[in-house]
Parts: structure tokens; C-alpha cells; sequence
């Protein structure tokens, strides 16, 4: 039970840092957002992160993808 919470808490997460409301983080969205939770990062930084995300290594990643990352990480 411990991974649907932790799995509701990254969906409320994901959302709060989606300023625009399109189900998508660019990188702008994405540092801001982990400024917000008290994560310092550079763009950047924020920008390695973020492609880190992404299945294409595009700049911006979409809710599925973000956490689909976390979703197989949380079964290895």
C-alpha cells in the first residue's frame, strides 16, 4: 500500500508544478516546481533532470511519462 500513496502524492506533486494545466512539465515548470518543494537546481540542472524523465530526450516531460519513470523504478 505504501507505493499508491507514494504513486498519489507524485500525482499532486506533477500537478502542482504544471502551472499551464496541459498535463506537461517544461523545464521552466520543472525547476520552479522543485524550488517550491525547497529543491535549488539551475536550469540547467533542471534541464538533466528533466531529460532524465523523458523517453524521447525531449525537454518536457507529459504526466504518463513522469510516472511511468518512477512506476518501474518502484518494481526493480
Amino acid at each position: 500500500m505504501r507505493s499508491l500513496y507514494g504513486m498519489k502524492a507524485l500525482t499532486r506533486i506533477f500537478k502542482a508544478m504544471d502551472q499551464k494545466g496541459d498535463k506537461n512539465l517544461d523545464v521552466d515548470d520543472f525547476r520552479w516546481g522543485l524550488m517550491d518543494f525547497g529543491v535549488q537546481v539551475s536550469k540547467d540542472e533542471a534541464l538533466e533532470l528533466l531529460n532524465n524523465y523523458s523517453k524521447d530526450g525531449g525537454n518536457s516531460v507529459c504526466f504518463e511519462m513522469f510516472l511511468d519513470q518512477f512506476r518501474v523504478s518502484s518494481n526493480t
